[in-house]
């Protein structure tokens, strides 16, 4: 593209997904013009002490056949695989860079940086780029390339199997309808950083598989608006939504569907609490999507409190049948849930949930009063929102000895959008409320997510008719654990009255 602000959308696939889109011919509604292969080899440089690194800035030369090219990227914005960078190209055949072919500011820019020491190669990637171009029925135009190949640094290599979309012209919301269309079928993650980030983490033997990502912090201030910090919200939960997935279909760590769970509840409980300043419905097929995976996710997550937390701790010989019972339930639990996350839907919903975050997806086209809300400085809103949740929170647990289980369900419920609403404006809440009320909160939200935990192993064990020569070995540790933990619970709820109050 000419010099001026990149922007597009990244995404990692695996070999028979990439392998699937190397044989696209078209596309749904849109149109699509093969534009052929380039091999390209693309060298790194920096300074030896890695101070453009250091600004996010990247300088590579790269060679396809006979000719060359020379690019800086300055640091930008890299949310989500959605990167908007300023970046510069111009033609150059050498292979040391030659700074004073840039531009002039970004000659000055790099000049300055580097300051007399010497530009030293320090990573490579060698990929096949095929290439279409894409065309809405309104004129917008995307580039999708798709580059297959191997990153060095010295003696570590890394694979890159990756699709990228960028906007050559029109709106950005057909980089997610081109994407939506393109990866149908296709099991893929956001890209969260640069190829020149790979070639980084290779240089100092920072490659690994992708793992469970616990929430990211949204990084509000006072001097926000409303929209400033729902955009920032929804990019805390859609990234660790993300991540996690990604981490899931890498490995079977417990950790990765608890975060995963985490994170879909943190984006309904954001839909929630700004459905006010969006438009009505607007945020609700995410909701729908994003309860319908938590389901899913939720078999998997809790054969993993049961079996990791519950049962294996317990002492005696007939555990061990019971835990070679319920492991291979948890084997068939994960095979379901990776089918799922390879599913169509699946996709669709990461990219409907960036498009929605990026696109400013809540905005009315006939509400004149939304901007109204939107424009207004989040610290009152946030002062509101927290004040009505810790309302509902203390007028259901006032007499808690008179809560039936379901009324314990709803205030552990009320509890975690309490919890979730601290973290997403801790920033903005005034220190005695983060030094008193959020350990209370958090406190309180532990106490009744174990007596939860509690009861969904008595329903699960209950499910359990064991036969075959272990079975009385089986029901035996059933009824231990049952008893052992129903005791735990009573234990714990007679302390209820400290742990529930936010006085």
């Amino acid at each position: 593209m000419a010099d001026g602000i990149e922007a597009e959308l990244k995404v990692a696939v695996d070999a028979a997904g990439a392998s699937r889109l190397a044989r696209l011919s078209d596309l749904p509604g849109l149109t699509v013009v093969a534009k052929g292969d380039k091999r390209l080899v693309s060298t790194y440089f920096d300074t030896p002490d890695l101070a453009l690194r250091a600004k996010g800035i990247s300088l590579r030369l790269r060679r396809s056949g006979r000719s060359g090219e020379q690019t800086v990227k300055f640091s930008g914005s890299f949310s989500l695989g959605l990167a908007e960078r300023p970046e510069f190209n111009v033609a150059h055949a050498g292979r040391v860079p030659d700074l004073a072919r840039l531009p002039e500011e970004a000659a000055a820019e790099l000049t300055r940086l580097v300051d007399g020491r010497p530009l030293v190669p320090l990573f490579s990637m060698r990929v096949t780029r095929r290439r279409w171009e894409i065309a809405t029925p309104g004129g917008d135009r995307v580039e999708m390339a798709l580059d297959r190949g191997t990153a060095t640094a010295g003696s570590r290599r890394a694979d890159i199997r990756e699709v990228e979309f960028e906007l050559l012209s029109g709106d950005r919301r057909a980089l997610f309808e081109a994407a939506r269309l393109a990866l149908n079928g296709v099991a893929f993650h956001f890209s969260t950083e640069a190829k020149s980030d790979l070639g980084y983490a290779l240089l100092e033997g920072e490659i690994g598989a992708a793992e469970p990502k616990t929430a990211t912090d949204a990084d509000l201030d006072d001097d926000m608006s409303v929209e400033m910090a729902l955009q920032r919200v929804l990019r805390s939960c859609a990234i660790q939504i993300s991540a996690n997935v990604a981490a899931l279909r890498a490995d079977d760590d417990p950790e990765g569907a608890h975060q995963l769970r985490v994170g879909l509840r943190r984006l309904r409980t954001a839909l929630k609490i700004f459905a006010s300043v969006m438009a009505p419905g607007s945020g609700d097929p995410l909701a729908t999507e994003a309860r319908r995976l938590a389901q899913e996710v939720a078999a998997t997550r809790d054969m993993d409190v049961l079996i990791d937390e519950l049962v294996a701790p317990l002492e005696g010989g007939d555990m061990a049948a019971l835990i070679e019972l319920l492991e291979k339930r948890r084997k068939a639990a994960r095979v379901r849930l990776a089918a799922v996350l390879a599913d169509r839907s699946t996709g669709d919903f990461l990219l409907d949930l960036l498009a929605f975050t990026e696109t400013r997806g809540w905005l009315s086209t006939d509400d004149i009063g939304q901007s109204l809300g939107l424009a207004a400085p989040i610290e009152p809103f946030a002062d509101h929102i927290v004040g009505r949740l810790r309302r509902k929170v203390e007028k259901l647990g006032r007499d808690p000895e008179a809560l039936s289980s379901d009324e314990r369900h709803e205030l552990r419920k009320r509890f975690k959008r309490l919890r979730y609403a601290y973290d997403f404006f801790e920033d903005l809440l005034p220190k005695s409320v983060r030094r008193k009320l959020l350990p209370r909160v958090k406190a309180a939200q532990n106490v009744l997510g174990v007596l939860n935990d509690i009861h969904m192993a008595h329903l699960m064990l209950d499910d359990i008719h064991a036969a075959g020569p272990k079975a009385g070995a089986v029901e035996r540790a059933i009824g231990y654990c049952l008893g052992w933990h129903s005791a735990r619970a009573k234990a714990i709820w007679e302390r209820r009255a400290d742990d529930l109050s936010l006085d």
